[in-house]
C-alpha cells in the first residue's frame, strides 16, 4: 500500500477532469458529436484532439478511481465498503438523472427544434418520451458513476482476496512486471480487446458495451494493484519517456494506417482480419502508454501540495456531475454568436470552469445536505483530517 500521500495522483485526477471540460467543449465544433448542438464551422484539430484523448482519458479516470477505491476500503469490511459506495455513488447518480441531465436535454431539443416551451413544461417529457437520443430519458455522462459502482460490486470480494489469500500471487505478478515488464499489461488488455471489440463496439448502456466495460474494468483493477505496490508508480516515473515515445508512435501509426475514427468492417476485404488485429494492438498500446506517460510525468513533476489542490481534490466529483450541463447551456448560446471559432471555444471552456467552481464553492461546499447529494463527505468528516488519497470518484 502507498504509505505516504501521493499528491501527483491528486493532481492527475484534477487534470483528467480538466481534459473532460476541453473534450466535451470541443464536441460543438466537430461533426456528429453528442450533445447534438453543432457550430456552423468545424475544426479538424479539435476532431483529432477529441479522438486521441478518447483513447485514454476514460481509462485514466478508471485507473485513478481504482487507486482511490484501495484507500476507501481501508479499515472497512466488504459490506461496509459496499454501503459507503452506495451512498457516495448512487445518491449523486439519482440526483444527476433527476435534476442535472434534464436541462441539458431540454437545451439540445430547443436547438434541434424538437421542443418549444419552458424547462418546466419539458420536464415531464424527460421521463415519458422514451430513451435518448430518439426520446429524452438519459444518464448522459453519469454513466461513468453507474459503471464505477458496478465495478466496485464486482471487485469487492476479489479485492479482499488480493489483499489476503491471493497476495502472494499478486506479488509474483507485480515482480514480473518490474522494469519494462510494466508494458506486459498490454497483452492482458489485448486478450479482452481482440475477442470482444468486434462483438461489442457499441453504446455505453451496459448491454452493448462489453469490450469497453471489460477494458475499463482491467484498468480499474490495475489502479487498485498500483495502490498496493508503489514500486509500479516509481517504475512508470523512470520509464516516462519510453511511455511517451510509445504513445506518440502509436498515435502516428494509427493515423497513417487507418486515418479514420474507427475501422470500417468491409467483409469483402481479404485483409480485414490483419487490419482488425493491427487496429486493436495500436489502440491498446496507445491507451496504456498514454496512461503510463501521465503517471510518469505526474510522478516526476507534480509531487507537491497546495491549497488549490486541497480545494480541487474535494471539488472534482461535484464538478464532474455539473460540468456537461453547464457546457451544453453555454454552447447553446455561444454557437449562435458571430465570433471566431477559437473565441467560442475559449468562452465555453473558461465559462464552464468558472461556473462549476462557483457552483461548488457557493452552493455545495458549505452545506452538508448538498455535499450528501453530490457525493462529498460531510464537513465534520474532513475537518482536522488529511483527505483520503482518492480517485476521480473517491
Amino acid at each position: 500500500m502507498i504509505s505516504s500521500r501521493r499528491y501527483d495522483l491528486d493532481w492527475l485526477r484534477v487534470i483528467a477532469f480538466l481534459i473532460l471540460i476541453y473534450f466535451h467543449s470541443a464536441i460543438f465544433f466537430i461533426p456528429g458529436g453528442l450533445p447534438m448542438i453543432q457550430n456552423a464551422d468545424t475544426s479538424t484539430g479539435m476532431e483529432i484532439f477529441v479522438h486521441i484523448s478518447s483513447q485514454f482519458r476514460l481509462g485514466l479516470l478508471f485507473f485513478i478511481s481504482g487507486v482511490g477505491v484501495a484507500f476507501a476500503r481501508r479499515r472497512k469490511t466488504p459490506w461496509e465498503f459496499v454501503r459507503e459506495r452506495s451512498r457516495r455513488l448512487l445518491i449523486p447518480l439519482l440526483v444527476g438523472i433527476l435534476f442535472i441531465v434534464p436541462p441539458m436535454i431540454y437545451v439540445e431539443k430547443l436547438f434541434l427544434g424538437e421542443f418549444v416551451g419552458s424547462l418546466l413544461s419539458f420536464y415531464p417529457q424527460f421521463f415519458t418520451e422514451g430513451f435518448y437520443p430518439n426520446g429524452n430519458l438519459s444518464w448522459h455522462h453519469l454513466w461513468f458513476i453507474a459503471y464505477l459502482f458496478i465495478y466496485c460490486l464486482i471487485a469487492v470480494w476479489f479485492f479482499d482476496w488480493m489483499e489476503n489469500r491471493g497476495k502472494a500471487v499478486v506479488d509474483r505478478w507485480v515482480n514480473r512486471c518490474s522494469g519494462y515488464g510494466i508494458y506486459k499489461y498490454i497483452g492482458l488488455l489485448l486478450a479482452i480487446e481482440i475477442p470482444l471489440r468486434a462483438l461489442f463496439p457499441g453504446f455505453r448502456d451496459l448491454v452493448h458495451d462489453g469490450a469497453s466495460f471489460s477494458h475499463w474494468f482491467l484498468l480499474f483493477i490495475a489502479g487498485f494493484v498500483v495502490a498496493n505496490n508503489e514500486s509500479i508508480l516509481d517504475n512508470a516515473t523512470r520509464l516516462r519517456f519510453i511511455s511517451l515515445c510509445g504513445a506518440v508512435v502509436s498515435i502516428v501509426l494509427y493515423y497513417l494506417v487507418f486515418g479514420e475514427k474507427t475501422l470500417i468492417a468491409d467483409y469483402s476485404d481479404a485483409l480485414l482480419i490483419p487490419k482488425y488485429l493491427a487496429y486493436c494492438v495500436i489502440r491498446i498500446t496507445m491507451a496504456w502508454c498514454c496512461i503510463l506517460s501521465c503517471l510518469g510525468f505526474a510522478g516526476r513533476h507534480l509531487r507537491f501540495n497546495s491549497p488549490t489542490l486541497a480545494f480541487l481534490s474535494e471539488a472534482v466529483y461535484p464538478l464532474f456531475i455539473l460540468h456537461l450541463t453547464i457546457i451544453t447551456i453555454l454552447g447553446y448560446w455561444v454557437v449562435g454568436q458571430p465570433w471566431a471559432l477559437s473565441v467560442k471555444y475559449m468562452t465555453i471552456t473558461t465559462g464552464t470552469i468558472v461556473l462549476t467552481l462557483a457552483s461548488y464553492g457557493w452552493c455545495i461546499r458549505p452545506f452538508n445536505f448538498m455535499r450528501l447529494l453530490f457525493g462529498v463527505k460531510p464537513k465534520a468528516a474532513v475537518i482536522g483530517s488529511v483527505p483520503n488519497q482518492s480517485g476521480v470518484l473517491e
